[in-house]
C-alpha cells in the first residue's frame, strides 16, 4: 500500500506547481491538486507531471478525497460567501472551468443574472449554505460536516443515507471555536469525529447514531487528526503540540515540537511516526522522538518504493 501526504510537485520545464493537496491513485499515478484548484496528474515512479494542468474548480479546492474511482472535493470562496461540493469521474480528462469573476456575477442579484457556476466536467455538484470542516470515505459512502448545519451521509451518487445535527461537548461551550469539528476518521466502519477543543465523538456508520461521547484534556487548539490503525491517534496543536493516544478515552503522551507540522504517517518498519515539521523531520515511536534539522521546509511525506521521501518547499525531492 502507498501512502502519501500533501505538498508540491515539479511541473514541466522546472516550474513549481504549489499544492493544496494530492492523492496517490492505483498506484501508478499521483493526482496533485493545486492551491488554486488546479488539477495535474504525476507519474508515481518518476515523481513528473504526465498532464497539462486543468483547473475545473473556480476557486481552490479545500477538501478533498478519492472514492470509487472519482475525485470528491469543496471548493470555498469566503469573500464571496460561496461554496459547493463535486464528484468528478477520473477516468474522464479534466476540464477548463470558469473564474471567480464569473462565479461572482452569477451571484448578484439581477434580472439577467446567469445561473450558479458549475464545476466543469463533474458527474455532480451541489451548492452549500456553509463552509465544509472535514471529509473521509465511509466504507463507500461520503461523509462530511458543515459548520453549525451537522454531518451527512452520502453515496457516491449523492443519495443522503443519513444526517445529524451539531455534536455538543458542554463543557467546551465556553470555549472559544471548542466544539468546532476538526477531523473526521473512520474507524472500523464508524465515524469518529475531533473537535477543536478535545472533544470527541464515535457515530455509528449505518445511520449516525451516537455511540460514545468525551472529552480529552488539550494543551491548545487542535488543529490536524491522524489516525492508524497500529499506533491510535496522533493530534497537533496550532501552538506546536503532538499528543499520542492509543485508543479513545486512553491517556495521551504529549510533546512540544516547537512548530506546527505538515505532514505525519505512520511507518510500520519504524514503529512509529513519521512527521514533517518546522524545518526538521521526526520520527517518534514508543520509546523515543528522533528529531533530523533541515535547511528547508518539508511540505510533502511519501511512501515511495524507493523508500520514505520527503519534498521540500523549493520544489526538490530528498530522503527522509
Amino acid at each position: 500500500m502507498y501512502m502519501f501526504s500533501a505538498g508540491m510537485f515539479m511541473t514541466g520545464g522546472g516550474a513549481t506547481l504549489p499544492a493544496s493537496d494530492a492523492h496517490v491513485v492505483d498506484g501508478e499515478r499521483i493526482l496533485l491538486i493545486g492551491i488554486d484548484g488546479e488539477l495535474q496528474w504525476v507519474d508515481f515512479d518518476k515523481l513528473e507531471p504526465i498532464s497539462e494542468a486543468k483547473r475545473p474548480f473556480p476557486a481552490p479546492v479545500s477538501r478533498s478525497m478519492i472514492i470509487e474511482g472519482c475525485l470528491m472535493g469543496f471548493w470555498v470562496e469566503h469573500d464571496i460567501l460561496a461554496a459547493r461540493m463535486a464528484s468528478l469521474d477520473l477516468s474522464v480528462e479534466f476540464s477548463q472551468g470558469a473564474h471567480k469573476s464569473e462565479v461572482r456575477a452569477a451571484m448578484q442579484p439581477s434580472p439577467n443574472r446567469p445561473p450558479p457556476v458549475e464545476v466543469a466536467g463533474a458527474k455532480w455538484s451541489r451548492i452549500l449554505d456553509a463552509e465544509p470542516l472535514g471529509l473521509c470515505e465511509l466504507d463507500g459512502r461520503i461523509a462530511f460536516v458543515l459548520w453549525k448545519r451537522g454531518i451527512y451521509c452520502l453515496s457516491t451518487d449523492a443519495e443522503e443515507y443519513w444526517r445529524v445535527g451539531e455534536l455538543n461537548w458542554s463543557e467546551l461551550k465556553e470555549l472559544p471555536r471548542g466544539q468546532e469539528v476538526c477531523g473526521l476518521h473512520n474507524v472500523g466502519g464508524d465515524l469518529v469525529v475531533w473537535s477543536r477543543g478535545g472533544g470527541w465523538a464515535r457515530l455509528s456508520g449505518t445511520d449516525g447514531r451516537i455511540i460514545e461521547m468525551g472529552i480529552m484534556e488539550v494543551p491548545a487548539s487542535i488543529i490536524g487528526t491522524y489516525y492508524s490503525p497500529e499506533s491510535g491517534w496522533l493530534l497537533s496543536s496550532n501552538r506546536g503540540h503532538l499528543v499520542r493516544l492509543k485508543q479513545l478515552g486512553g491517556e495521551p503522551v504529549t510533546i512540544d515540537v516547537g512548530g506546527p507540522i505538515s505532514a505525519a504517517l505512520w511507518d510500520e518498519e519504524a514503529t512509529g511516526w513519521r512527521i514533517c515539521g518546522w524545518r526538521e523531520n521526526l520520527i517518534w515511536n514508543d520509546t523515543e522522538l528522533k528529531r533530523l534539522e533541515r535547511d528547508e521546509l518539508c511540505v510533502q511525506l511519501l511512501k515511495h518504493p524507493t523508500g520514505w521521501k520527503v519534498l521540500e518547499n523549493t520544489g526538490r525531492w530528498c530522503d527522509f
